[in-house]
């Protein structure tokens, strides 16, 4: 019951002044109405109101007309009831089923909390095994890439904030490039849970993609959030693509890489990724803007919402050999 209350109270505060129409809309979201649409803080203003029309929208589907009426006038939704206020949308329900102003008001009240009660309905968990790709997304992802070790070694922590109720397993997912000559064959990674989650299962899917599942410490509830690590090694001693690229494909809000070089052996250049199609990092490649080496022989890159299904990262080129010794 506490829940339905949470979300009839961020229904009822969406009606006011311009309603869905309302400027910075995303700010407006409480997080259970944001968890239930899986609006996250870098979604714009104009795909939250798309978004939040569509789920209402199909909320109310089977609404008698008047109470489906009454929900789109009091958010703007209906046509003709663009006011930037809420009373003057009460006083287009009264004309539209002509009732007195109070009786309008009371029709949208009752109409909210059905709908508050179809949203709980259809967010509780049900018998299906939940989708682990699904009711959960990144707030923050820091990534250490470590080239000063025997393997190659990639950590991962994220931070991530439940949409769901009763979140209790995730996926993650790890792909070894193809090298630009296209020799590496099948390859071999092992992944180790550092802390917040258990290694349930895993798997390779093809020669270079693996994927696992993980079991949280405890089901987590809509908007709270957790965070865990994941090492990653490259344990077949075959050559690697000289880069590192993250391609959201859960909802991602920060991005931070730091590549750790060994320093016997330091990239000729390093450059940034930033918003790149992952199909272009198979061409040949193409240094942008050199960044440099620290004092550690390290580079970090930070990037504020990733969009889905492009690349960031970092990409580098080997440096010179070491020149052979001489014997006269």
């Amino acid at each position: 019951m506490a829940h339905k209350d949470g979300l009839l109270r961020e229904l009822a505060a969406l009606r006011r002044g311009w309603g869905l129409e309302a400027d910075r809309l995303r700010s407006r979201l409480g997080p259970l109405v944001a968890g239930w649409c899986e609006i996250h803080r870098t979604t714009s203003d104009r795909e939250a109101r798309r978004v939040l029309r569509d789920a209402i929208s199909a909320a109310i589907a089977e609404f008698p007309a008047d109470d489906r009426l009454a929900v789109n006038v009091a958010l703007g939704i209906a046509p003709g009831a663009q006011h930037a206020l809420l009373s003057d949308r009460i006083g287009v329900l009264a004309d539209r089923l002509r009732v007195s102003e109070r009786t309008a008001r009371r029709r949208i009240d009752r109409s909210f909390v059905r709908l508050a009660a179809e949203i709980e309905a259809g967010t509780r968990p049900g018998d299906g095994v939940p989708d682990p790709d699904k009711g959960w997304f990144v707030k923050r992802l820091r990534v250490l890439v470590r080239l000063d070790t025997a393997e190659p070694q990639v950590t991962e922590e994220r931070l991530i904030v439940a949409t769901r109720d009763g979140l209790g397993r995730i996926s993650a997912q790890f792909t070894v490039p193809r090298t630009e000559d296209g020799r590496d064959g099948e390859r071999h990674v092992d992944a180790d849970a550092q802390h917040g989650v258990r290694i349930s299962t895993g798997h390779r899917e093809g020669q270079r993609h693996f994927r696992w599942l993980l079991d949280l410490p405890r089901p987590l509830s809509r908007g709270d959030n957790h965070t865990y690590s994941l090492a990653y090694r490259i344990r077949d001693g075959l050559p690697i693509r000289p880069s590192y690229v993250f391609v959201p494909l859960v909802p991602c809000e920060s991005f931070t890489v730091r590549v750790r070089f060994d320093p016997q052996r330091p990239p000729g250049v390093v450059w940034r990724l930033d918003r790149v199609p992952p199909s272009v990092l198979a061409d040949p490649p193409q240094p942008g803007e050199p960044l440099p080496l620290d004092g550690a022989c390290e580079v970090a890159q930070e990037f504020t919402a990733p969009q889905l299904g492009y690349a960031y990262g970092l990409r580098w080129l080997p440096g010179p050999p070491e020149p052979s010794a001489v014997i006269d």
